[in-house]
């Protein structure tokens, strides 16, 4: 049951399914959504284009593409991201920004020495590609915050302390923390034991159910900070063919790398307290990850001016491990009393259990008063569980004008709703083991069509380049989602130069994308508040390439 309680109170926002949310079905999303990537010529034309060979990206794109290289190639993408979130909550809006530079890509083709490009019978040799890319970064700040008069957070844990009561075959109560902190001391085994003994939550009968929050009906001035890091990234295989320069097949295998971390932290003070003057509480996640993806493609020219491709690639196989802790700091407005009406499992040893974990005890009288409080947290949780993430079905058509350049557009399927979660490990969350959040996916996502369109112009050694893509909304357009349109649109454009022998290409990319959050939800809706954010990402991304 420890497992169970500690995971409800991990996934604070669970219901909202929105920006930057731990609970599982989101990470899912946030660990298979795509972006523009690959080379920086082909980031400045939307992304990788399943229809166009000959480049780098290839290798982790259409891997038929390689089929029309006929010699090698080494290059290194590095790029710089700049994210700006700006949030609207409670009337207040609060900007926050974050930067990262990285290795995007790092890739070498090797070109088969039997390739004849002017030959027109048969197989006309192949290449292969080896190279490692990273698909999604993770950087990000959130922050927000503004005058709450409607409720705290400490009527959530109220909440969850009252679904713990009730939701067991015995239920959880007083006793239930007393022993926990006879036994532990600061270091909690029940999040809500952490919620008690920080005199968030107060009891209202001798077992304690139902509780309120500390400070209820008092107006809370509240700021939230969320900060994430992490990456997926893939180290990746993958050989071109090309047979009679019309047809061009390919297969790939990726070895696939995720690391996720994010510390959420929401800071509460109470005006006119009674009992504790504020509180800071933070929720901390890390998730790393190793899987596999398999992938193949085709490309067919019929001619010089018109190529046709389509490629599939298959889910990517994850193995996680995640741990999770909670912890929490309590500033008291006054001494607070302890005795049987205040602590309903009071015994004479509760004061001393108190002073051994880190309190502040002192005497008026008979009666013990909590002068301090210490920094309380739960014992570390950790788990393994099986991701499966969607399948993805590329189809596109580029059109050539000559060596002057082409145009070129593509539609990308994904299958959101046929992400799975599962586990067998006995720590994990009971809704890994039986389905439960696979349910949770297929009821919150579809599956979308992702469209990218962009093109090249060359003037002797310089190209110009732009392109566009949109990543549609993946949540369902029911009630509970479709208030706010979370598509997402990429516009880009660069530049390049290349000779005989070198190359070089700079590119840069603006998206933007609404989102929202709620810090967290309370049974009655109208007494929480969410935050509207929007999210503008600019990337600055350059390759280097020499031909050998």
């Amino acid at each position: 049951m420890k497992r169970l309680l500690y995971v409800a109170a991990l996934l604070v926002v669970s219901q909202a399914a929105m920006a930057q949310d731990n609970s599982y079905e989101s990470l899912s999303r946030l660990f298979s959504q795509s972006n523009p990537q690959g080379s920086a010529r082909m980031q400045a034309m939307g992304g990788n284009h399943s229809a166009i060979g000959a480049d780098i990206s290839n290798i982790t794109g259409n891997p038929a593409g390689l089929g029309f290289y006929t010699r090698s190639e080494l290059s290194i993408t590095p790029q710089f991201n700049q994210i700006t979130n700006s949030s609207q909550y409670l009337n207040n809006t609060q900007n926050s920004n974050a930067s990262q530079f990285s290795v995007g890509n790092l890739s070498a083709v090797f070109a088969g020495k039997n390739r004849n490009p002017v030959y027109s019978g048969g197989w006309q040799g192949g290449a292969w590609g080896l190279g490692y890319s990273r698909q999604n970064l993770f950087k990000s700040s959130i922050r927000f915050g503004g005058r709450n008069n409607q409720s705290s957070m400490a009527d959530y844990f109220a909440e969850l302390a009252n679904n713990e009561a009730t939701g067991s075959s015995q239920g959880v109560v007083v006793d239930d923390f007393r022993k926990d902190l006879e036994n532990n001391g600061s270091v909690f085994d029940y999040p809500t034991s952490m919620f008690y003994y920080g005199l968030l939550i107060d009891p209202t009968t001798r077992d304690g159910y139902p509780y309120v929050g500390t400070e209820q009906g008092k107006a809370a001035n509240q700021s939230f900070l969320s900060t994430s890091t992490g990456f997926t990234s893939s180290w990746n295989l993958s050989y071109g063919a090309n047979y009679r320069n019309k047809l061009y097949v390919g297969l790939g295998l990726s070895l696939a790398r995720m690391n996720y971390t994010n510390t959420k932290t929401m800071n509460e003070s109470f005006e006119n307290a009674a009992a504790i003057s504020g509180f800071s509480y933070t929720n901390d996640l890390t998730t790393s990850g190793n899987g596999f993806t398999l992938k193949g493609g085709l490309i067919y020219r019929p001619n010089d001016v018109i190529r046709l491709g389509v490629s599939v690639t298959s889910p990517t196989w994850y193995t996680i491990s995640e741990s999770a802790g909670q912890s929490l700091q309590t500033s008291l407005a006054r001494p607070f009393l302890i005795n049987a009406e205040t602590n309903p499992e009071y015994t004479n040893n509760l004061p001393t259990a108190l002073r051994s974990a880190g309190y502040g005890i002192s005497y008026q009288g008979t009666s013990a008063l909590i002068t301090s409080v210490p920094n309380l947290s739960i014992l570390p949780f950790e788990s393994r569980y099986r991701l499966r993430t969607p399948m993805r079905l590329n189809g596109g058509v580029g059109i050539f004008f000559g060596k002057s350049g082409f145009i070129s557009a593509d539609a990308e399927y994904v299958g959101y709703s046929g992400m799975k979660l599962s586990s067998n490990d006995n720590n994990a969350d009971g809704g890994l083991r039986d389905g439960y959040y696979t349910g949770v996916i297929k009821r919150t996502y579809r599956n979308v069509v992702n469209l990218k369109v962009g093109g090249e112009y060359r003037i002797s050694n310089v190209s110009v380049r732009a392109g566009a893509s949109y990543y549609q909304d993946p949540y369902q357009q029911i009630a509970q989602f479709n208030n706010l349109d979370r598509s997402r649109v990429v516009y880009s454009g660069g530049v390049g130069y290349k000779t005989n022998n070198f190359y070089i290409d700079g590119t840069v990319l603006y998206s933007q994308q609404n989102s929202a959050y709620s810090p967290y939800i309370l049974a009655d809706a109208t007494t929480y508040a969410s935050a509207r954010i929007k999210n503008q990402t600019t990337s600055a991304v350059l390759t280097i390439g020499t031909y050998f």
